[in-house]
């Protein structure tokens, strides 16, 4: 499935994320995961944070989330709680973002983020044998394995998103649903 929001035949909505100044597109996968492309200029000055923590994988262009810059191909782990104090796409982004429950930001006046979050560049990470879990939900792979269903998968290095129960030659980055 092509990624491009633009061309996807996904059902694609304008959303103002909380905190932000321009509304970014916005396709559905699930109830908790999306696509997300990020306008050029986007911003989020405001300080909060999410009541679920949210996985994401830059697919194109580069994102800043509270001073850390996040370039295609890099997975970000953020836990339920962590402030975040800023946060922009200058250029422009489209991620793949998954909330492991339900996404719902609460604004702060703190000026620090207050919790650990996890950057990881998936072409070079390595991966031990039978995959690397990069949060509860989803493993990073170099063999493919049988799947019980279907799961959302971004394949190293084309950053292409699609749900498949069959898992593509070469590392793989796979996201199952909550058990």
């Amino acid at each position: 499935m092509l990624i491009d929001l633009l061309d996807a035949e996904l059902p694609t909505r304008d959303f103002l994320i909380p905190g932000s100044n321009l509304p970014v597109r916005q396709a559905r996968l699930d109830g908790m995961s999306s696509l997300v492309r990020f306008p050029p200029g986007w911003a989020r000055p405001r300080r909060g944070h999410y009541l679920a923590g949210e996985e994401f994988v830059l697919l194109e262009g580069e994102l800043s989330v509270s001073g850390i810059t996040y370039a295609a191909g890099q997975h970000g782990w953020l836990p339920a709680g962590t402030l975040r104090h800023s946060g922009a796409a200058p250029g422009g982004a489209l991620a793949f973002t998954a909330f492991a429950g339900e996404d719902t930001w609460v604004p702060s006046d703190l000026d620090e983020p207050d919790g650990p979050s996890l950057r990881t560049p998936l072409e070079s990470v390595v991966i031990p044998e039978g995959g690397l879990r990069l949060t509860p939900h989803s493993v990073l792979l170099d063999t493919p394995v049988a799947l019980g269903g279907p799961a959302e998968m971004i394949t190293v290095p084309t950053w292409t998103w699609e749900r498949s129960a069959l898992i593509p030659e070469g590392r793989v980055l796979v996201r199952r649903a909550p058990l």
